[in-house]
């Protein structure tokens, strides 16, 4: 078994709740105790767990993905703007993906009337008043509810054989040396498969998302173009082209 495929089994042991001992965690990735303890030393590197005296491991709160709910509260102003600006990119004809997220979400609602092909692993925007015009297909996959994203092998397999004109991908963090990143090793591969099938690439940041390293990488900044509500040179010089709300074209 991979690392990374690991480090995801003991955060979902972690997310249930309850410590967990670290030989339980032996006995779910049948890896050794020597092994097992590596893995927890990166994890707790990232952020994401905490060790507690007697062995075990818990998740750490904060570094939870927020529920989509609480998130749609968040930089509301900013999101709508980003949204709308992503909206503008899109020409009738297009087939576009546009990922899970609460921008994402108001991208959906900013293309009500254009004549576009939307593929999505977004679950609330199935939900969405959309014109005729805009026609949609679901990607199926594992659902991941508290996000409202669909993911995993089954979500892989179908977008394996897609191919987009642009792709608007939201993230959970954006750094200039990390890269895009998420918290879920399965959004960071549908994320990656999507970027190498899309002629055009954008990321959906609002500017609190810069400078936070999630625990996957999805893929480099020289692979997208980023749609912000703020300028930043970081990310100008990680290679990135940056479209802000202050300037009407790409750097």
């Amino acid at each position: 078994m991979k690392s990374f495929e690991r480090h995801q089994l003991i955060l979902e042991q972690a997310a249930a709740g309850d410590p967990v001992t670290i030989e339980a965690l032996i006995d779910v990735t049948g890896a050794s105790p020597s092994t097992v303890r590596r893995d927890i030393k990166a994890l707790e590197g990232t952020g994401r767990i905490v060790s507690l005296r007697g062995g075990a491991i818990r998740l750490e709160d904060a570094a939870s993905e927020v529920p989509i709910a609480t998130k749609s509260l968040i930089n509301r102003a900013q999101k709508t703007a980003i949204a709308e600006a992503a909206a503008a990119l899109v020409a009738d004809g297009d087939t576009v993906y546009v990922d899970s997220g609460t921008t994402a979400t108001e991208l959906m609602r900013a293309l009500r009337g254009s004549r576009v092909h939307v593929i999505t692993s977004n679950t609330h925007a199935l939900n969405l008043p959309l014109s005729p015009s805009v026609t949609v297909t679901a990607l199926g996959g594992d659902v991941l509810p508290s996000i409202g994203s669909v993911a995993g092998p089954i979500t892989d397999r179908e977008l394996a054989d897609l191919y987009f004109d642009k792709a608007f991908i939201g993230v959970t963090g954006i750094d200039a040396a990390a890269g895009v990143t998420t918290f879920d090793i399965r959004e960071a591969n549908k994320k990656r498969i999507v970027q190498a099938h899309s002629k055009h690439t954008y990321v959906l940041a609002d500017s609190s998302k810069f400078n936070q390293v999630s625990l996957c990488h999805a893929f480099t900044l020289a692979d997208c173009t980023v749609i912000t509500d703020a300028d930043d040179d970081v990310l100008q010089h990680a290679g990135a082209a940056v479209i802000a709300m202050t300037s009407s074209t790409p750097s």
